[in-house]
């Protein structure tokens, strides 16, 4: 797969979200910081803070910080609608896990 290209399962998600915002929600579904989903993605840190703003704000990850450090990570809604994209079917997780438990970040408000 030719690099920053989405896997075959998240076309339609590309589709709806556009290329870049599907990947950097694909990206986030394993807890990044803006830094490193910048550097995953390929896209620069202001570039990957919009992206994450965008998702947020629309209910699709949420955002704790650390000091200067913010990690991106995804809500239910979010996973949800990555499983919808690869055809599985929707899972009822439990809200309360959706976000590693990190000792000192705190949820950023937009």
């Amino acid at each position: 797969m030719p690099e920053g290209a989405l896997p075959a399962e998240h076309v339609p998600l590309g589709a709806l979200l556009g290329s870049t915002r599907a990947r950097v929600l694909r990206c986030v579904a394993d807890g990044l910081t803006t830094g490193e989903l910048a550097q995953v993605v390929g896209i620069s840190q202001s570039a990957a803070s919009r992206h994450a703003s965008v998702l947020r704000d629309a209910g699709l990850t949420t955002s704790r910080q650390i000091g200067p450090t913010v990690l991106h990570t995804l809500t239910p809604l979010g996973a949800a609608l990555l499983g919808q994209a690869r055809g599985e079917r929707p899972v009822n997780r439990d809200a309360s896990r959706a976000l590693p438990r990190r000792e000192g970040y705190r949820a950023v408000r937009p």
